[in-house]
C-alpha cells in the first residue's frame, strides 16, 4: 500500500500541479495537465474496486492523497485557473471514493451491486466504429460540455464510461484511442465532418 501512496503522490498530475502553482498555462502545459489529470482520475476511481489491499488501507491511501491536494489548493490564489478547478474536482472525487468504501464496509454486498453494469438498448451501427465515437467524446470533453452535479468538470474517463454504457461498447485504452484520433495524418475530423454535412443537408430540405 505504501508503494501505491508514493506512486500517486509522485504521479504526473501532482508533480505538474506543484510546478505550475499560480502560473499562466501555455497551450502545451494545459494539454499535458489535462492528460495527467485524466490518468490520475482513472487510478483514483479504481481504489474502491481493488482487492489487493484492505478497505482500511484504501482509506488511508485516500487520506494521504487528500492531504496532498489540500496543501496544493492552499498554494493557489487564482480560483479561476485550470489548476485550481482540477484540484477541487480531484478532492470531490477522492471524497466520493471514500464514501464508496464506507458503504462497502457497512454493506459488504454493495460491491456486487455496483459491479452490475447498466445496459442500453442501443449499440453502434456497423457503419461506424469506436474511433468515430471518440471524435465526438474527445471534442465534447475538451470543451467542457459535461459537468458533475456540483458543477465541477466531468473527467474524460467519466464521459467515456457513460458513452460506453449508452452505446454498449468498450474502449480498451481510451487515452491511446484519443491520442490516435488527435494525431491522424489525414481526415482528422472525418466523423464530425459527416455530422456537419448531414446537418447542413437536412437544413436545406
Amino acid at each position: 500500500m505504501q508503494k501505491s501512496v508514493k506512486r500517486l503522490e509522485k504521479c504526473d498530475f501532482i508533480v505538474q500541479l506543484f510546478a505550475l502553482i499560480d502560473k499562466p498555462l501555455r497551450d502545451d502545459e494545459r494539454k499535458s495537465l489535462n492528460i495527467a489529470y485524466n490518468r490520475f482520475v482513472n487510478r483514483i476511481q479504481q481504489i474502491s474496486k481493488q482487492d489487493g489491499c484492505s478497505r482500511l488501507d484504501s482509506l488511508q491511501l485516500l487520506a494521504r492523497i487528500r492531504e496532498t491536494l489540500v496543501q496544493l489548493l492552499e498554494n493557489y490564489n487564482d480560483s479561476a485557473s485550470l489548476q485550481y478547478m482540477l484540484i477541487r474536482s480531484s478532492l470531490t472525487l477522492v471524497d466520493f471514493e471514500k464514501q464508496m468504501i464506507y458503504l462497502q464496509l457497512k454493506y459488504p454486498g454493495i460491491r456486487e451491486i455496483a459491479a452490475q453494469r447498466r445496459h442500453s438498448p442501443l449499440k453502434i451501427s456497423k457503419r461506424f466504429t469506436n474511433s468515430d465515437l471518440m471524435e465526438v467524446i474527445a471534442a465534447l470533453s475538451a470543451v467542457g460540455f459535461f459537468c458533475q452535479q456540483d458543477d465541477s468538470p466531468a473527467t474524460f474517463m467519466q464521459v467515456i464510461r457513460e458513452f460506453e454504457t449508452l452505446c454498449n461498447t468498450s474502449f480498451k485504452n481510451p487515452d491511446n484511442c484519443r491520442w490516435a484520433v488527435l494525431n491522424r495524418k489525414n481526415r482528422l475530423t472525418h466523423f464530425l465532418d459527416t455530422l456537419r454535412g448531414t446537418l447542413v443537408e437536412l437544413s436545406q430540405k
